[in-house]
């Protein structure tokens, strides 16, 4: 069984991996979170909802048939 990952940034940096990426459920997905110079790490959103905030790096674990992860990012 498979889960539908889709990742992706707001303005101001990217994210590795970004886009759609199809992982097998209940798999750990790593993401890491690029700012551009004079921005950080915001807060970290799966499926909407707000998650996590302030770091660079993050783990979700796929679970349903889709979820959605997005960054954001603002002025230091």
């Amino acid at each position: 069984m498979t889960c539908q990952v889709i990742i992706r940034a707001g303005d101001h940096g990217r994210i590795i991996p970004e886009g759609e990426i199809v992982v097998s459920k209940s798999s750990h997905v790593y993401l890491h979170a690029e700012p551009e110079p004079g921005y950080q790490v915001q807060m970290w959103y799966v499926d909407g909802n707000q998650f996590y905030g302030g770091t660079k790096q993050f783990r979700v674990t796929a679970e349903g048939d889709t979820l959605e992860v997005n960054v954001t990012f603002s002025k230091v």
